[in-house]
């Protein structure tokens, strides 16, 4: 085909938006002289790529004509999938580098051969390290392996050996590892270790007592190692017989090396058996030997200590073991972190000790004596065996709570903390000394889990994946969703509402009354209200023929209770303003007056946003909170914000809904129309997006269903809820007693 004809086909693609034809033709030059059915798979990727990245598009066309040479017509959609993602998290510069060797990056791995990503086997890890620490250790892409006690960092790519399998193991070492290296006490500070900077790790102040702290820090790390693999070989020994042919194939430095140093030599010892001969020097000597007897017998780290000792005094000043690499599993020290994390810990700890102190003290004076007429403390009533007792706890407290202060604070210069009043009592003074500390142990210890965080979030915002029909796959981490407080309206709009519906409420309460039990009969059973007729004459026939009679012949009558929680998702969006927020409203109202005599649990939220990177959630009743006057005003704020994009808001209400216990979980979606957002999120692409978040809902045993108001119904409402699984509404006024028959439709 022509470079004319191409130019046309890819014009009609990507219509409407209208590239410079210099880049076209650039692109699509190589392609003039493919074959037809090349072209054809192609030119049906366009449209997954162009919506995404105009650039990313161009350098796919300039490459999926060598691509092919490497793949089959039918694989060329699942490397157009990866590249996406390799887009998304590696950006334009990752996508190319994917492209360029297609071999290496791709057509290997389709092949089960070649490098794994921790994007794919995170799924596998994350429970097996949980399983092993019995808590959620994180696993972080990084560009070596590490810990800092809370996360475990790993290589975003490992493609050491060939084989897919392999390479797991690999990192499910190096996981190991670094969990090994917590539990066997890699990072602890022995007793006899003296401490010169409180603001460093206990280990970098004993690496700082060398001329080359670096250096000893890697003979440290390298003669832990040692120890740490005998430990994983007594903890896990089938996946260390698993890993014992692959580790002599580990790539060392020393491989390319002309000479071995120290650090060489004891990797060599350690993965391949390989030691020196004896006599080769007086350092490599003595730390093969040492590092035999750590991975023999050594049961704490006080060992490895005492060899760097002698070690360090055996290295020339010129040896720099710099140039040797740590081993791929065992990666680096992450020390200065570690510490910081554990710092913050500790503050939090005490904070939180102090708070509890707080509220058990006496907050209000006793009675005074009739002839008590001082003032201050002994004027008030207290105790004074308790005024001192705290006096004397404040003199034992102090003294830490400056040393916490100074290891935290910048530049080591300690913040002041004032002794505290006791003129209006222990409690207070306990409260006055927590509010001077409140902000440097951290801000997480005094959020409250329903109270307002910076800028009105209530919680740390959360990441979705969304759902790209074009290709067929999900974009990772792509939408934003942050919980944002709805300040309460104190207004009398709930007060008119249920003054305009008086009647209307008193109807649904009586008939809410009669759903709080189901009645139900079980036939053939040994007692009950009456004879089970059937079961009378199965019974007789038996005796006839001679057989044992059933005793189970008679019918009770079941008194089932409900066991439902339902969430209603509220459009937010600036398309709700006017009668259709109000009618709204006024809705939430009824059923929540309605439900107030049901033992139902229930939540509300509202949804709006801006971008993908501003869905907002607003909590209006979380499912464990009372229907309050409270909660009447943040239904009278309810009001219009900015646009519709329904899939994250719907994925944030099933990762919320799914840790709740009921047989019949319900999400109920009150929208106004179709998804739309600024970001070009429309058409298909949101309707698409918004359908696939209520299958995965569904697959999670909760059952959407939505309300939806407009002027007329719209063909894509069938195919975005399911048949069955929405309901239109033309008429404003009628949503309010609508919108409680369809609950007690839903859940009769």
């Amino acid at each position: 085909m022509d470079l004319e004809n191409l130019k046309e086909k890819f014009y009609r693609l990507v219509a409407p938006s209208l590239p410079n034809e210099w880049d076209v033709e650039d692109a699509l030059s190589p392609l003039a002289d493919s074959e037809s059915a090349g072209l054809e798979e192609i030119f049906a990727q366009i449209p997954a790529i162009w919506p995404v990245s105009h650039a990313l598009c161009f350098a796919y066309l300039s490459a999926a004509g060598p691509a092919l040479c490497h793949l089959a017509l039918d694989e060329l959609s699942l490397w157009v999938h990866t590249l996406l993602d390799r887009y998304e998290t590696g950006g334009l510069r990752g996508a190319q580098l994917f492209m360029d060797d297609v071999e290496q990056q791709f057509a290997r791995q389709l092949r089960g051969q070649g490098g794994l990503r921790l994007i794919d086997v995170r799924p596998r890890l994350q429970p097996y390290v949980n399983g092993l620490a019995g808590r959620e250790l994180p696993l972080i892409a990084a560009a070596e392996a590490a810990t800092d006690s809370e996360t475990i960092y790993l290589p975003g790519e490992v493609g050491v050996f060939t084989e897919h399998e392999e390479n797991f193991l690999l990192y499910k070492l190096m996981v190991s590892f670094q969990w090994a290296g917590l539990a066997a006490g890699v990072f602890t500070a022995p007793r006899f270790l003296a401490l010169h900077r409180k603001s460093a790790h206990p280990l970098d102040c004993f690496f700082s007592e060398f001329s080359q702290p670096d250096n000893a820090c890697r003979l440290y790390h390298l003669l832990e190692t040692g120890r740490v693999l005998t430990f994983l070989r007594h903890e896990l020994p089938g996946l260390m017989r698993a890993m014992a042919p692959l580790l002599p194939r580990l790539p060392l430095s020393g491989d390319d090396a002309p000479d071995l140093n120290v650090l060489d030599w004891m990797q060599r010892g350690l993965l391949r058996s390989q030691w020196p001969a004896d006599g080769h020097s007086p350092l490599t000597d003595r730390a093969m030997a040492l590092l035999r007897h750590c991975a023999g017998r050594a049961e704490d780290n006080s060992v490895s200590l005492e060899a760097v000792r002698e070690l360090m005094a055996l290295l020339t000043p010129e040896e720099d073991l710099a140039v040797t690499r740590p081993l791929i599993f065992q990666g680096v020290f992450r020390l200065q972190e570690m510490r910081n994390l554990g710092t913050k810990q500790r503050m939090d700890k005490e904070l939180r000790m102090m708070q509890a102190a707080a509220l058990s003290l006496p907050s209000a004076p006793r009675q005074a004596d009739a002839d008590s007429q001082s003032g201050g403390v002994e004027g008030q009533g207290y105790d004074a065996a308790l005024i001192m007792e705290m006096e004397h706890a404040w003199d034992q407290l102090t003294p830490f709570i400056q040393s916490q202060a100074q290891q935290i604070a910048i530049d080591e210069m300690p913040p002041p903390v004032a002794k505290p009043s006791l003129e209006h009592g222990p409690a207070q003074a306990v409260q006055e000394t927590v509010s001077s500390t409140e902000g440097r142990a951290g801000s997480a210890v005094a959020r409250s889990p329903h109270g307002g965080g910076k800028g009105g979030e209530i919680a740390e915002p959360v990441v979705y994946n969304e759902w790209d029909c074009r290709r067929k796959g999900f974009r990772k981490k792509w939408c934003v969703v942050s919980e944002k407080e709805l300040p309460p309206v104190q207004n009398d709009f709930v007060e008119q509402t249920l003054k305009k519906y008086r009647g209307q409420i008193r109807r649904l309460r009586h008939q809410f009354e009669l759903l709080q039990t189901g009645e139900r009969f079980v036939r053939r059973q040994r007692e009950g209200n009456d004879i089970d007729i059937d079961a009378l004459v199965e019974s007789r026939i038996d005796i006839a023929a001679g057989l044992p009679p059933s005793d189970r012949l008679f019918i009770r009558l079941i008194k089932d209770h409900r066991d439902i929680a339902v969430s209603f998702l509220v459009d937010m969006s600036n398309s709700t303003s006017g009668w259709v927020g109000q009618s709204i409203k006024e809705a939430l109202v009824l059923i929540c007056e309605a439900l107030d005599v049901l033992d139902d649990r229930y939540a509300i939220y509202g949804f709006s946003g801006m971008r993908r990177l501003r869905c907002e959630i607003f909590p209006v009743k979380r499912i464990d909170e009372r229907y309050s006057k409270t909660v009447r005003q943040r239904i009278s704020a309810i009001g219009p914000r900015e646009y519709t994009r329904m899939a994250p808001a719907i994925r944030h209400m099933t990762a919320l809904f799914a840790q709740v216990e009921a047989k019949i979980r319900l999400l109920i979606v009150l929208s106004d129309g179709k998804p739309e957002d600024y970001d070009d999120y429309k058409g298909d692409y949101a309707i698409e997006d918004t359908r696939h978040a209520l299958l995965e809902a569904k697959a999670r045993g909760i059952h959407p269903f939505c309300i939806t108001i407009d002027r007329q119904a719209h063909e894509y409402m069938a195919h975005m809820y399911g048949e069955v699984n929405y309901i239109f509404i033309d008429n404003l006024q009628r949503l309010p007693a609508r919108m409680s028959e369809i609950y007690r439709a839903l859940t009769s």
